[in-house]
């Protein structure tokens, strides 16, 4: 049995529920920040719970707990699910509940625990195949409850063979649904500079990159430049760095996993294991 934390309570999985007018689930009024641990710690818990409040401001939510207290409830929650080997968080703040649609008294924050799906080893070897989706997130700065267009188009991202979306709009390269998005040229990393939502993972790759001894630049990127990369890859919490050769119909570099996407992937790992 897995436990939650919920408005101020630990509570069993099957105890948790929300109130049916809470302005999260009506108006979609909400935020979310999603980590994960290895060896039973938290990575990068700080970074994570300063965007998570630094969204919840930008769109007039107030966090009813501080971030150390909220430190405390993962650290307690941990404890809690002594069984799982590794834990995922999902911290959601909503409005809270609603008598007239609009405004409430007090936001509702709840925790979610679960466990990391790891993606089996033979997408990091051979790579993923992504799908475009014309769409630029509203506030892409912060992490809102708002996926509608992901979750509508996920059954065609499926059927093509793909694992994710990358958001293209005016022939603009962004970000993907729930990932950042990388290309290599001539041996050059690139990343979007504006109008996404910044990831943890992609700032300790880029970190680990420059490390390393590659040039990072961030830039507007755009379709056809992105198509014609000899390297592309994504990062998250979830995926950590994931190769991409293949966007649509259009096979990136040689079809293959590129050399510098392989050495970051190499070097990620062994950040991980130094930050256990």
């Amino acid at each position: 049995m897995k436990y939650f934390f919920l408005d101020g309570k630990f509570i069993k999985e099957n105890e948790a529920k929300i109130k049916v007018n809470d302005l999260g689930l009506l108006r979609g009024y909400g935020v979310f920040d999603y980590l994960r641990t290895y060896n039973r710690i938290p990575f990068h818990l700080d970074d994570h719970l300063t965007r998570f409040f630094k969204s919840a401001k930008r769109i007039n939510l107030k966090v009813p707990l501080t971030k150390r207290e909220i430190e405390k409830i993962i650290s307690q929650l941990i404890k809690k699910n002594k069984r799982a080997k590794e834990l995922s968080f999902r911290i959601v703040l909503t409005g809270g509940e609603t008598f007239d649609g609009k405004t409430s008294k007090k936001p509702s924050l709840f925790i979610i625990t679960g466990k990391p799906h790891p993606y089996p080893k033979s997408v990091f070897e051979k790579g993923i195949k992504i799908c475009t989706l014309i769409y630029h997130r509203q506030l892409p700065e912060i992490k809102s409850l708002n996926y509608i267009l992901a979750i509508a188009n996920w059954e065609r991202v499926l059927r093509k063979g793909a694992q994710e979306i990358l958001y293209v709009f005016g022939n603009q390269v962004f970000e993907c649904s729930t990932s950042n998005f990388f290309i290599v040229k001539n041996g050059v990393l690139y990343t979007p500079r504006e109008n996404i939502l910044e990831g943890i993972t992609e700032e300790i790759t880029i970190n680990l990159a420059k490390r390393a001894g590659f040039i990072v630049k961030k830039k507007n990127l755009f379709l056809r430049e992105t198509l014609y990369s000899d390297e592309a890859f994504i990062t998250a919490t979830d995926k950590e760095i994931m190769p991409v050769v293949k966007i649509d119909n259009f096979k990136i570099g040689n079809g293959k996993v590129g050399k510098i996407t392989k050495e970051l992937m190499k070097v990620f790992k062994e950040y991980v294991v130094k930050n256990k």
